[in-house]
């Protein structure tokens, strides 16, 4: 008689489902903070800051490479989650962006301060969910928006001049009060973001590593050239990368063609406004108007959208940690997963 060999008991599955390598540093950090660095010494060792003309030139030019193309994807997503399917779905979802957009900028020709302020909020709440997601998870409303909204206050507290000088060319003189209010709670907002980075780290080192430069460059670079760095080299950049992960299964012919039939469509509205508006204002204060106002009006469908994709991936991690994998086996280097 032969006794069996006892049978090994199954481990428990992990109650949490991130895939491996998600608390690693992605491409994206290692280029921000060389970016980032070498900003922050061009203004501290060099020369007074560039014209603002050539500053506003800048970000134009890197918005339409850099930026844009990350909320490109979104007639992807919006078919992964079901959105739309067949010609007239994928019209009517269309139709329905540009209502919304459309809406943004009536909106901002109507009121512009409350618009101004619609969009700093909404874009903490955005900028916010770039940190605390090594767990697979979406930030915590309170710290997504508390880092979103301290980061967006550092410039105010650097130079609450230079930032009420471009409020009011995007909303008019009454906007001058929202930099005085963004320059006042900027130092509580500056220690919110400390602890925030803190809680980051204890997940993702690279995660706190990413606030505190970013709030460093806020405090020693000029406003735009805040934005650029941060906008182009992290934001986007991360939020790209993440939505190829997302359509692994798309072809690349077809990422490729929709990412730069998405890019070129809004830069050829921006060109038309500026041939047809030669009156009034300054070009450079048009084209500064025409970036941000522009931002704003494709930032809101696109949040609605990324939203919405946080909430599926939560309610089905299973599906994003198989993305990731597959993704990264392709690559051979890790990545975190994320729907933007």
């Amino acid at each position: 008689m032969t006794l069996a060999a006892p049978r090994a008991r199954r481990r428990a599955p992990a109650p949490s489902a991130a895939p491996a390598g998600a608390s690693r540093r992605p491409p994206e950090t290692l280029v921000f903070l060389v970016a980032a660095l070498a900003t922050a010494l061009a203004f501290l060792l060099a020369a007074p800051e560039p014209p603002i003309a050539l500053q506003i030139a800048v970000i134009a030019v890197l918005a339409t490479v850099l930026g844009l193309p990350h909320g490109a994807l979104d007639p992807l997503i919006a078919r992964r989650l079901g959105y739309w399917r067949g010609p007239i779905g994928f019209a009517v979802f269309n139709l329905g962006y540009g209502a919304v957009a459309v809406a943004v900028l009536g909106l901002w020709l109507l009121a512009p301060v409350p618009s101004l302020v619609l969009f700093l909020t909404v874009s903490a709440v955005h900028f916010g969910g770039d940190w605390h997601r090594a767990s697979g998870r979406v930030a915590r409303p309170i710290a997504r928006t508390l880092a979103g909204a301290a980061l967006l206050s550092m410039p105010a507290l650097r130079d609450e001049q230079a930032v009420a000088d471009l409020y009011a060319v995007l909303a008019g003189e009454g906007a001058r009060q929202v930099a005085a209010v963004q320059a006042a709670l900027g130092p509580a907002l500056l220690i919110a973001l400390v602890v925030v980075a803190a809680l980051a780290a204890r997940r993702a080192p690279h995660e706190g590593l990413e606030l505190v430069a970013t709030a460093a460059l806020g405090l020693l670079a000029p406003p735009l050239m805040f934005f650029i760095v941060y906008f182009c080299t992290l934001h986007s950049a991360r939020h790209l990368r993440e939505g190829f992960v997302e359509e692994a299964a798309t072809p690349r012919r077809t990422l490729a063609l929709v990412v730069v039939a998405y890019t070129v469509i809004p830069v050829a509205g921006a060109a038309v406004f500026l041939a047809t508006t030669g009156a009034g204002p300054s070009l450079d204060d048009r084209l500064l108007q025409v970036v941000f106002i522009g931002l704003a009006a494709l930032t809101v469908p696109h949040m609605v959208l990324v939203a919405l994709g946080d909430r599926a991936a939560a309610a089905h991690p299973e599906q994003s940690v198989r993305q990731h994998r597959e993704f990264a086996g392709r690559r051979g280097r890790p990545s975190s997963p994320g729907l933007r």
